[in-house]
């Protein structure tokens, strides 16, 4: 699973792009040099990863990327209650998140409407193929800095597969959310680590490819906002299923 462009939607809506906890803008305007920078980030209350923060075994992994167990935070804040699991409990952070969003409607009930949140993604930076990776450092290059992935595997997995492909997927996911909070020093253990996950996909007959995309989210309060998302998958040898054509997409294209 992966969060939708609509699940996207509702929770930066709902939010009004700022953090639940300290209520900072979390897209800092352009300047003259330089590109927006988006600094929040969609937390999981509850992590898929078992040693992850409170991870909950007896969740519907189907479930980890729906709107009910995610918040919107800036970076700062996204890395305390992760680092505090147990201060920060997933009862506390409902608790933050509901309070937060009857601020943000409580805030601009008397204001005029702005354009609808919508999220626009752009035919030229859509991959029209992903690029083969073998190197755990190119990875994490590819998915630092994301916020959201569209994950691609072969069909008609036995269980073992499931669970090995869908591990490293999740632990892909988990490290992008964490990725710019990681010293040089770690960086290269992570890279490292993940070059050895990849070697072990490859001796169990599987290849990992992967790519980012540019898409902007456009309405609501400020300009249009540019974020990155990337496509991984993880197939057997020979599987030519890896053009990153989702058919469930109902974003705009340009």
């Amino acid at each position: 699973m992966a969060i939708t462009d609509k699940t996207r939607k509702v929770l930066w809506g709902r939010s009004g792009n700022r953090c639940a906890i300290c209520r900072q803008v979390l897209v800092i305007e352009r300047t003259a040099a330089d590109a927006d920078a988006v600094v929040g980030d969609e937390c999981h209350i509850h992590s898929g990863a078992k040693n992850g923060p409170r991870y909950e075994e007896s969740l519907d992994r189907e479930k980890l990327d729906e709107i009910d167990n995610l918040l919107l935070l800036c970076r700062v804040h996204h890395k305390m209650i992760d680092d505090q699991a147990e201060t920060y409990t997933a009862e506390l952070l409902r608790s933050i998140k509901s309070n937060h969003e009857k601020w943000v409607n409580a805030k601009f009930e008397n204001e005029p409407l702005s354009e609808p949140i919508r999220i626009v993604r752009f035919k030229k930076e859509i991959p029209e193929h992903l690029l083969p990776v073998e190197s755990g450092h190119a990875l994490l290059n590819l998915v630092s800095g994301c916020h959201g992935h569209y994950p691609y595997h072969s069909d008609d997995l036995s269980d073992d597969e499931i669970d090995l492909v869908g591990g490293f997927i999740q632990n892909i996911s988990d490290w992008a959310d964490f990725s710019d909070d990681l010293d040089t020093v770690n960086k290269l253990k992570t890279g490292k680590s993940l070059t050895e996950e990849i070697a072990q996909l490859k001796v169990a007959g599987f290849d990992v490819f992967c790519a980012r995309e540019r898409q902007q989210m456009r309405g609501g309060i400020g300009a249009p906002k540019d974020f990155y998302v990337y496509h991984i998958a993880v197939v057997k040898e020979g599987d030519q299923q890896i053009v990153p054509l989702p058919e469930n997409d109902t974003s705009e294209a340009e």
